[in-house]
Order: structure tokens, then sequence, then C-alpha cells
């Protein structure tokens, strides 16, 4: 009977992580562009800046304040994943704060601009910008 359990948990451990390799890796849409152009996203998508950066979003939530009788604002919050040679960084944007934000952990320092959240909060618009000395 332990011998079953066991093999039933890491059948379905492997088919967890199979499926979330799927999801990460192979469902979603890449697309190439350049430094200092608009791109747009959808959810688990990724750009490909010149071959060097990789940005993939995560996650757009929806805080804004919706109800009547609210007293805040709220905003849309984007979850990136930035990936440069062997490095990773995870950068929240909002749409009111804050809009921008500059990596320094990662080999090359540019910041990340958020532009636009869509109504429906399923694509955003990101703006990389290589910094010059």
């Amino acid at each position: 009977m332990k011998k079953a359990i066991r093999i039933i948990t890491g059948l379905v451990i492997v088919g967890l992580l199979i499926f979330g390799i799927y999801k990460v890796f192979i469902d979603c849409e890449r697309t190439n562009t350049f430094y200092d152009k608009y791109f747009t996203l959808d959810e688990m998508d990724y750009a490909v800046l010149e071959d060097e950066l990789i940005v993939k979003l995560l996650d757009i939530k929806d805080n804004r304040c919706l109800d009547a009788d609210c007293d805040r604002e709220g905003q849309y919050l984007v979850k990136l994943l930035v990936l440069n040679e062997a490095k990773i960084a995870y950068v929240e944007l909002g749409t009111l704060e804050p809009t921008s934000f500059k990596l320094e952990k990662i080999s090359l320092e540019y910041t990340l601009n958020l532009i636009r959240v869509d109504e429906n909060g399923a694509t955003l618009t990101v703006t990389p910008n290589v910094e010059e000395e």
C-alpha cells in the first residue's frame, strides 16, 4: 500500500512539473523587439530584446476599486520576470506607482517603464531603455 501511495505521489509531482514547464515555456508567444521600442505582451507571453534580454509577463492583477463607496483609486499591478544571461530579476510595476523600475542587479542597466494596461487587464506595453554612461 505504501509503495502504491509513493508511486501515485511521484506521478502527481512529475505531472505538475510537466504542466508548469509547459505553461511557462511552451504555452506562450514570443515577440522579437529592440531597445527603445514599445511592445505589447499578454499574460505568460515574453519578448526577446536584441537576443540578449528576455522580459516575461507573469501576471496582471486588477487592484482597482470598482465600488461606488470606495475611497481609493487602485491600480493594475503587473508582474514581470526579466532574464539576462544567467541572471533573473522579478519586477512589479503598477499603473499608478511605481510605473518605472531601474534594474541594477542584471549585467545590463536599464529601466522598465509601464506605459499602458488595457481595460480588461490582458495586455500591457513596456518600454525598456538602455542607460548610457
